[in-house]
């Protein structure tokens, strides 16, 4: 990133959050739900492992909320799809599946109820 300007520009936020994450001294979720679960989809092609686990994992949110779970994603998981030691302890061979993760559990304080628009507001026609 020191070279190369637009790389910066564009990495910036992500970099931020790894900084805090370093601060914090553990990933959030990861470090404080009672479940990290990861998902794996063998590559193929086309690519599309990632919206094959992105569905995946809308569906498990839904259940998750439906439980009234907490339920976090962690998709610095998919990083590490080629890190031999942590496809070691998944079982997994490096580089030949996609990774992503969540962390689920029960939430340490109550959240607010959803406040959503009604149908009305959010939906357009058009013609």
């Amino acid at each position: 990133m020191e070279n190369d300007p637009p790389l910066r520009k564009q990495a910036i936020g992500f970099a931020n959050r790894l900084a805090l994450i370093k601060k914090m001294g553990t990933v959030p979720g990861v470090g404080t739900a009672p479940y990290f679960i990861i998902i794996a989809e063998k590559k193929g092609f086309p690519r599309v492992e990632q919206q094959s686990l992105a569905h995946c994992l809308e569906n498990m949110w839904l259940k998750a909320t439906a439980l009234d779970l907490g339920f976090q994603l962690v998709s610095a998981t998919a990083q590490l799809a080629d890190n031999p030691s942590f496809c070691e302890m998944l079982g997994l061979d490096p580089g030949e599946w996609a990774l992503n993760g969540c962390a689920v559990g029960y939430s340490a304080e109550e959240l607010s109820p959803s406040i959503l628009p009604s149908v009305d507001e959010v939906t357009h026609w058009l013609e």
